[in-house]
């Protein structure tokens, strides 16, 4: 039966178009019961192959999906770390701009304090670069430091950088409080300043004897009594005369009482007069400093010898000069 089935065949008739010869193919009968199983096999293979294929596609679409999630995921770091970077860049430039600022500051508020110092006269007060010097003394000696290394992120540098410029805000704001402090007292400095200079208060000649009082006393020529209305110095003719504050002249001349003469005119209301000279080296309306030579000691006019006849005026008024004398100043 199995032989028969093996060596059986039929015949497959092929008829092409009209007027062509008819093709005969035998074929075993083995073929035409095996032909479905193997057509169902490749049909089979073809499926597994084909599910194997999609498999493999999905795969590699997914591992695309992750490798592109991967270097999204990495190209956001990297440009969040750039950003930080940028971030950190711009707070140290502002920070190196507020601490110029600063500096310039701090200048400033140096160069008010030397000039308040040199109107008050205060030399040997510490300045602020003797505390400045102090400062690069103490960095000198801290540069011998060591410790645990711990390392700061890009938060930590903000946060630094942010309490940094608070603080050095702060301190503009203070430093901008002390200039404003510091210009009223520089206003005031110059206010007393000037003041001392408009103010007689040396000796109007290099002679410290006084030979006659202000007040009530005899007159040397007619003995009887007579209110001097300055102080006397004693001296030597062409001993140098000086003025006694800044101001200007707003008077010379020759009397037969007072001789060769000099008024000179200090504001706030003061006047000093200087009689009695041999010579007079300054004119009306010039301005003089105090301290400057503006005459010569003599004993021009009524006078019983070389001397300086010396008075000093408030509104006018002749006053007592002793107080404008007190202390001299170098």
């Amino acid at each position: 039966m199995i032989r028969d089935w093996l060596t059986k065949k039929f015949t497959l008739l092929i008829i092409p178009e009209a007027n062509r010869q008819v093709r005969r193919l035998r074929l075993p009968a083995f073929w035409l019961y095996a032909a479905p199983g193997i057509a169902g096999i490749v049909l089979a293979a073809s499926a597994l192959l084909a599910a194997n294929h999609a498999a493999l596609l999905h795969s590699r679409d997914a591992l695309a999906a992750d490798a592109s999630a991967a270097q999204d995921a990495l190209s956001a770091t990297v440009a969040a770390k750039d950003a930080e970077i940028a971030k950190l860049q711009d707070e140290v430039v502002r920070l190196s701009q507020e601490a110029e600022a600063f500096a310039a500051k701090m200048a400033e508020l140096r160069a008010l304090e030397r000039e308040i110092l040199a109107l008050s006269g205060e030399d040997d007060v510490p300045t602020a670069e003797a505390a400045r010097a102090d400062g690069d003394a103490v960095s000198v000696l801290s540069a011998n430091v060591g410790g645990e290394f711990v390392p700061v992120d890009a938060d930590d540098a903000l946060r630094l950088s942010e309490e940094t410029r608070d603080a050095i805000a702060a301190m503009n704001g203070e430093a901008e409080r002390l200039e404003n402090a510091l210009q009223e007292a520089l206003k005031e400095a110059e206010r007393v300043a000037y003041l001392r200079r408009i103010t007689p208060s040396i000796y109007p000649t290099t002679s410290t004897q006084i030979t006659s009082f202000f007040g009530y006393r005899k007159d040397p020529f007619t003995r009887k009594s007579a209110y001097h209305r300055g102080i006397d110095f004693g001296g030597s003719v062409g001993d140098p005369i000086f003025a006694t504050a800044d101001g200007t002249v707003s008077r010379t001349g020759y009397e037969r009482a007072m001789g060769n003469y000099i008024y000179v005119s200090h504001g706030n209301g003061l006047e000093t007069v200087y009689m009695h000279l041999s010579k007079t080296l300054v004119k009306k309306g010039q301005k003089v400093k105090k301290g400057e030579k503006i005459g010569l000691l003599g004993s021009t006019g009524r006078s019983t010898g070389p001397h300086l006849h010396y008075e000093v005026h408030k509104n006018g008024a002749a006053i007592n000069p002793k107080p404008y004398i007190q202390h001299q100043e170098g």
